[in-house]
């Protein structure tokens, strides 16, 4: 069960077939040109001071009728990141806007396909500021939620999840506490497979991570996926490896 509903209008706009200027492919491009990470503009070469490159976007919510997935975005990063983090909350916020633009949805589980074989991207200073995001959420109570890895073999992740597990409550800074047990009941990866991104195939569930957090939104689980990509990395990947943080082993929300 998908918690994403369109608006009315939108409705209307797939039903006349003339979605065309609100698609997420377009409306992805424009926000995060207007937030000025982006840039559309053909031949600039390098992406220089840009964040990200726009290089594909979609949903799949009209073969049937049906959300199957409500967003997807995938981008490019420049290879010299100089200092910069990894993209993961603007391309987060730009489909979080996006979806908020076409429709209501309830963040369930975010897929985020993680370039480890790009320099590393700011070390534990970005991961404090990160862990700062959270700590206005309020009192209330914690949010379990599961982060499942899944890696190609040459990944070499396999048997290896202590490894991954450790460094993550400090590198959050006690924001993400670790449980022990085997969530792979919950949370096996995604149901289907991702639209759009090739890099998934050939992939396998490498650890299933069951934690909790203060709180459960947008920026607590782009949190997560920074905490884990830092971990991951440590432990020796350098390749494109895939993230989920799901929420009670929810359906597809959001997808990089």
């Amino acid at each position: 069960m998908s918690l994403f509903r369109r608006h009315p209008w939108i409705e209307r706009l797939l039903a006349e077939n003339d979605l065309e200027d609100e698609d997420v492919f377009i409306l992805t491009a424009a926000r995060a040109e207007a937030y000025g990470w982006s840039s559309t503009h053909l031949g600039r070469g390098p992406l220089d001071s840009c964040r990200l490159g726009h290089n594909d976007a979609g949903e799949d919510w009209t073969e049937d009728n049906r959300v199957h997935q409500p967003a997807r975005l995938q981008v490019a990063v420049e290879e010299q990141l100089r200092g910069q983090r990894l993209p993961l909350l603007p391309v987060a916020t730009v489909l979080s806007d996006v979806l908020h633009h076409v429709g209501t949805y309830t963040l369930t589980v975010l897929h985020m396909v993680v370039p480890l074989q790009l320099p590393a991207d700011g070390g534990l200073v970005h991961l404090l500021q990160a862990a700062d995001r959270g700590t206005a959420s309020g009192p209330g109570p914690a949010a379990n939620c599961v982060i499942t890895i899944t890696a190609r073999t040459s990944a070499g992740l396999s048997n290896r999840a202590q490894e991954v597990n450790v460094p993550i409550p400090e590198r959050s800074y006690g924001r993400l506490a670790i449980h022990p047990g085997n969530p792979s009941a919950l949370a096996a990866g995604p149901a289907r497979s991702l639209v759009g991104e090739a890099r998934t195939e050939g992939t396998q569930n490498a650890a299933s991570i069951r934690c909790s957090s203060p709180a459960w939104s947008l920026d607590t689980a782009i949190r997560a996926a920074e905490v884990t990509a830092a971990a991951v990395r440590d432990a020796g990947a350098a390749e494109p490896v895939l993230l989920t943080v799901s929420r009670h082993g929810g359906d597809v929300a959001q997808n990089m």
